[in-house]
């Protein structure tokens, strides 16, 4: 991620350091400058801006232009962390905690608004098409982050139905941020298209890894107590496939168990899910959606080296040990 930290970030950086939020009122600004200016990967427009570097080298207009993905997450996430009632976010307070959630509320709102501002930035000739995409892109996250307050009041779903929550929930803003990179190169439906369906590819397998990282990583290197997703009761993609194993009823008795001790039930279906290859049947889908957007990509005609970067940056995060 050396290149991308080097020569895209700062562009990125620029971007929104320059972005004019008004001044008043400062009970409205002053938690949307907060809560932009909290540590982040800005990973979306970063994927913008590689992207785009398949056509020609990304500059500091792109750069105002793709920020729309970060103020749009930014946007997502101050919503997100009302509906979960958290408290610290990146490890600073979430904006409903430091202010109340009315404030928070209409802070997300105004993030979203200037999500919009900075599309402004995109080449005329594409902006209404653009336009209409990004309304799709909100109107799936919206449906995605639905589907799972849904889901986390059932007992059971399908595989196929968390797939294509995730698909909207996380994977819709990647797959615009990488097809977003052919508007601003102002090319055709076709390789918009392989960018969207790259993104897709992309978005399922990083949600993916997240839900494998929770039970099968390295506790030492994420930081974090294995199994948390099965304390919660979460459905995740490991759970729903221990749910359709042939061996599910041992799974079943201990995960329906909730008499016993937390960890104990947490240790139990661990043990269950190593013992009957649910691991490697989670790393061979994510093996799978990478095989798959590693396709579309190379079938673009681009720029080798930008090919190359955008493999490794995937790559890492898909695979990732934290």
């Amino acid at each position: 991620m050396q290149y991308q930290l080097q020569n895209l970030l700062p562009l990125v950086e620029e971007a929104l350091s320059s972005f004019q939020y008004p001044r008043q009122p400062e009970s409205l600004y002053d938690p949307v400058r907060y809560f932009m200016g909290l540590p982040g990967k800005r990973i979306r427009p970063i994927f913008v801006l590689q992207a785009l570097e398949l056509f020609r080298k990304a500059g500091q207009e792109d750069a105002k232009a793709a920020i729309a993905t970060e103020l749009f997450h930014n946007f997502s996430l101050v919503h997100d962390d009302i509906m979960d009632q958290a408290d610290m976010r990146r490890g600073y307070l979430t904006v409903h905690k430091k202010w109340n959630e009315p404030t928070a509320l209409l802070a997300g709102d105004a993030l979203l608004i200037f999500a919009y501002q900075a599309l402004v930035s995109s080449p005329p000739s594409e902006l209404g098409k653009l336009m209409l995409r990004f309304n799709e892109m909100s109107l799936a996250v919206c449906e995605g982050q639905q589907l799972d307050m849904d889901f986390s009041m059932q007992s059971r779903i399908s595989v196929e139905e968390y797939i294509k929550m995730i698909d909207l929930k996380t994977g819709a803003l990647i797959a615009f941020s990488f097809e977003m990179a052919g508007f601003l190169a102002e090319k055709g439906d076709s390789e918009k298209s392989a960018l969207h369906g790259f993104g897709a590819a992309m978005g399922r397998c990083f949600q993916l890894r997240d839900d494998f990282l929770d039970l099968f990583g390295n506790e030492q290197i994420t930081g974090k107590k294995l199994g948390g997703d099965i304390g919660n009761s979460k459905l995740t993609y490991p759970v729903l496939c221990s749910f359709s194993h042939s061996n599910a009823a041992d799974f079943l008795n201990s995960w329906d168990n909730k008499s016993i001790n937390p960890q104990e039930r947490i240790d139990d279906c661990l043990l269950w899910m190593h013992k009957n290859g649910i691991p490697e049947q989670s790393l061979s889908l994510i093996n799978e959606e990478m095989g798959k957007g590693l396709k579309l990509l190379s079938g673009l005609e681009g720029n080798q080296d930008a090919k190359s970067r955008i493999e490794v940056l995937c790559k890492a995060l898909a695979y990732r040990e934290k």
